[in-house]
């Protein structure tokens, strides 16, 4: 049974990474497009310190859910190279990346052109490491069917990179910055990522209810007692709705933005929850 700390970790890991490469696609972006470096100069820092911050808290939700923090140094020194393993590292690495840049953006630090760009590399192939390991480790438990399947790291991916994308809309409510240009940048990206996300959401499904090991887990959430949740919470409201207003806004302002960002994050949360409370039938043991 997973424990809430689980899901929360799997959303914040998720969402810090995917928030620092958001950043850095449009710290690239931004020498093309007119307009989008003056609101990235304000919301650039406080994205890198929120994607470190919810990583930093995510990774000690893990610590705490295993209950023994030396198992955690037993995971990085292991030498097998394991899936856990790998994804300790990663996330170690993605944290190192995220206060260097954070370090240079307040001129604690200097770094040259070339080490500032292989900083942000490190940091955006570590966080892509982290996005696929933690669906790529639920898919590895073989007692839980319904998640061994490779469409599962494919959904932690686009959730995690959607959910960067929500944590961008909403810091220019946050840090009083142009939000137009900054928006529009943001959801032509993630309009792609959501219909990513629902094609692979839906296949996931259709595949587990042919599987009558995982056909249980699957009605639970589309017709059963986990239905409310995933209609409402995930298929509407963090799929559809912010999909749909990301159409109907070419420049939105930051309030609007903000709204649209916190959509995502709740997609992206209510995802996890219902991936990891599905394939367990008694829901009240979890609560």
């Amino acid at each position: 049974m997973f424990s809430p700390l689980i899901v929360i970790y799997l959303f914040l890991a998720g969402a810090g990474c995917g928030a620092f490469v958001a950043a850095v696609y449009l710290s690239w972006r931004a020498r093309t497009v007119p307009g989008l470096a003056k609101p990235l100069g304000r919301i650039a820092l406080p994205a890198l310190v929120a994607s470190c911050g919810m990583v930093a808290v995510g990774a000690t939700c893990l610590l705490l859910d295993l209950g023994r923090p030396e198992l955690a140094l037993e995971v990085l020194l292991n030498p097998a190279g394991s899936v856990l393993s790998v994804g300790a590292w990663a996330l170690v690495a993605f944290v190192g990346a995220a206060v260097l840049l954070i370090a240079c953006n307040t001129k604690a630090l200097r770094l040259g052109r070339g080490a500032v760009l292989a900083v942000k590399t490190a940091g955006c192939a570590s966080a892509v490491v982290v996005m696929v390991y933690s669906g790529l480790f639920l898919s590895t438990i073989w007692t839980l069917p319904f998640l061994g399947s490779p469409l599962v790291p494919v959904l932690f991916v686009c959730s995690s990179l959607s959910c960067g994308g929500g944590v961008l809309l909403i810091l220019p409510l946050v840090c009083d910055a142009p939000s137009g240009v900054l928006f529009r940048a943001v959801a032509r990206v993630d309009a792609v990522l959501l219909v990513l996300e629902a094609l692979a959401l839906t296949a996931l499904l259709l595949l587990a209810m042919t599987d009558p090991l995982s056909s249980a887990a699957a009605a639970r959430l589309v017709t059963g007692d986990l239905a409310p949740v995933f209609w409402s919470a995930l298929a509407v409201a963090g799929l559809a709705a912010p999909f749909v207003l990301e159409l109907a806004f070419y420049h939105a302002d930051a309030r609007t933005s903000a709204c649209i960002g916190i959509l995502l994050l709740l997609g992206g949360f209510f995802l996890r929850y219902c991936l990891c409370v599905a394939p367990f039938m008694e829901l009240i043991s979890y609560l």
